[in-house]
């Protein structure tokens, strides 16, 4: 890792480079914005596979090559969200959806071209909590049904406030709670090590309790979202937990590095 040289992941763990976390502008590998060449430097790099919160930003023929690409080199999709970033109007699981199957059309045809985990976030729609959350789990309950017939996942990720203001569910035993009244397993449940650590959550102790339910892992430091190492949290015991329950997912590297683009692979090869 030494005169500049880029350090090329390897060991026993898998990690996913996302292709932008607020913005499809802004993936964490350098080079050319087309998915497609992202996809081939992940590749080149010694990742495992790829997550986009963007996905849903593109268009269909984009995403079908870029399911293509994924499989042609032994790759695989981790999370994207239902629900891209952006200035369009939010999606609300506590609000009614009388048309559920059109609204999730899109997102499942997407899912079906690259594959993946589709993110599910659960936003404040200004009504009282207990009413959306009550909605919500009949809305949830019959995406997972809809999802189930198509062999297709879904994962419920709980974000903090602090970064997320619309935040209707910040806490894992929250996100789990839901989870479980719905009881089916087309419906996960997500990791996101920034948000529940911004909430003060016991990571370890989350993964272990969630061990059954858990369909994506998504790693950032804080303060910030920055690589593992250049914050305050203690990712041993966390890899460990995961050590523990048997993973064999991806990690997905979902953060904004402070170092450049070696130190950033190195901080993660230091992971594995």
């Amino acid at each position: 890792m030494d005169g500049g040289l880029t350090p090329r992941l390897g060991g026993c763990r898998r990690f996913a480079a996302h292709l932008g976390i607020a913005s499809p502008d802004r993936p964490l590998l350098g080079g050319d914005l087309d998915p497609i060449a992202q996809i081939e430097r992940a590749h080149a790099l010694g990742f495992a596979g790829i997550a986009d919160n963007g996905l849903m930003l593109r268009p269909p023929e984009v995403q079908r090559r870029m399911g293509e690409r994924l499989r042609a080199l032994g790759m695989e999709m981790g999370s994207f969200t239902h629900d891209p970033p952006g200035d369009r109007p939010r999606f609300f699981w506590g609000a009614p959806q009388p048309d559920l199957a059109a609204a999730l059309a899109p997102t499942f045809a997407a899912a079906d071209r690259v594959g993946g985990v589709v993110n599910l976030v659960l936003l404040d729609a200004g009504k009282p909590r207990a009413e959306q959350v009550a909605r919500a789990i009949d809305n949830l309950g019959r995406a997972a049904a809809l999802a189930r017939t198509r062999g297709l996942r879904l994962a419920l990720e709980p974000v903090s406030r602090f970064r997320v203001p619309l935040a209707l569910v910040e806490h894992m035993a929250e996100a789990a709670a839901v989870v479980a009244r719905i009881d089916d397993d087309a419906l996960g449940l997500i990791v996101d090590s920034c948000h529940m650590a911004l909430g003060g959550e016991d990571i370890p102790a989350a993964i272990l309790a969630q061990a059954d339910r858990l369909r994506a892992i998504q790693i950032a430091d804080i303060p910030g979202r920055v690589e593992p190492g250049a914050g305050e949290l203690d990712f041993a015991p966390i890899l460990a937990a995961l050590d523990r329950i048997g993973w064999q997912g991806m990690l997905e590297a979902e953060f904004d590095p402070l170092g450049d683009e070696p130190a950033m692979l190195g901080a993660l090869v230091r992971l594995g």
